[in-house]
């Protein structure tokens, strides 16, 4: 279970109980400044504990917020739908994207991307929703997805596919703004599940008084990663200036506080 603790980020008790240097800033970091864009709507990687809160919280917040101290800048955030920020930040309307997002090949056609974090893919249906068990007893059923989550070409196409093979129904997919719209659905009836990441079904599960659960799992070498547009050498400091947070420890404090197995962050930053 996900376990989160105060506000406070870790930033400030491990970069100075670390004692961490300042490293070499991006390009688009070296003015002080750093944009990020973040839907701020998934728990318990980026999120707003009340929606009046004026700043997200979460793991990628606070990872963000970490490299910034190495690079001596400060974070302003730019809170979009996930369909929006690969847009937002290809229009320069921030500088790198920190929000529960894969890296994939695909969108590294267009954009860099640095790994962080392991992630798997989690299917969430309602409680007592015994009939499903394992992706094929989602044959002939609606399911609602995030628009612009890679879920649909990654696992749902895939299924898809091979229902028609041996002439079963496939997955009808509706697609909503948000991961929290698409559990609207769920609850209501509407759809039969969701498609989502692991630790973010697991939170929300967590937190539905017992009307969500997680039936399927799917084995997975996904990670998630920071994304910035392809300039100069600002992937590789991002690259650096995660290697110097883990060398530090940082990671091994994030896992702690979140409740996650530390080795969901052992990931190849060169990969």
């Amino acid at each position: 279970m996900i376990r989160l603790a105060s506000h406070a980020t870790l930033l400030g008790t491990i970069l100075l109980s670390a004692g961490l240097a300042q490293a070499e800033p991006p390009a688009f970091a070296a003015d002080g400044d750093i944009g990020v864009c973040t839907t701020a709507a998934f728990p318990p990687l980026t999120f707003k504990e009340s929606p009046a809160d004026a700043k997200p919280t979460g793991i990628d917040v606070e990872i963000v917020e970490a490299l910034a101290g190495l690079w001596n800048a400060k974070v302003n955030y730019t809170v979009t739908e996930f369909a929006g920020l690969l847009p937002t930040l290809g229009a320069g309307r921030c500088d790198m994207i920190a929000s529960g997002i894969y890296i994939n090949a695909k969108r590294r056609e267009t954009y860099d991307g640095v790994s962080y974090m392991k992630s798997a893919t989690a299917m969430v249906t309602k409680a007592g929703s015994d009939a499903i068990k394992v992706p094929e007893d989602l044959s002939g059923k609606v399911i609602a997805l995030e628009a612009g989550a890679y879920y649909k070409e990654e696992r749902i196409e895939p299924l898809n596919k091979a229902l028609i093979a041996k002439g079963q129904p496939p997955v009808e997919v509706q697609e909503y703004p948000t991961q929290q719209a698409a559990y609207q659905q769920v609850l209501v009836g509407r759809v039969d599940a969701t498609v989502t990441e692991e630790a973010e079904g697991a939170y929300r599960a967590s937190r539905s008084d017992g009307e969500l659960q997680l039936p399927y799992t799917w084995a997975s070498d996904f990670t998630y990663g920071i994304y910035s547009r392809r300039e100069g050498s600002d992937a590789a400091a991002v690259k650096a200036g995660l290697k110097t947070l883990k060398e530090q420890g940082f990671f091994g404090g994030i896992a702690k506080k979140y409740g996650l197995d530390p080795a969901l962050f052992d990931v190849d930053y060169d990969r």
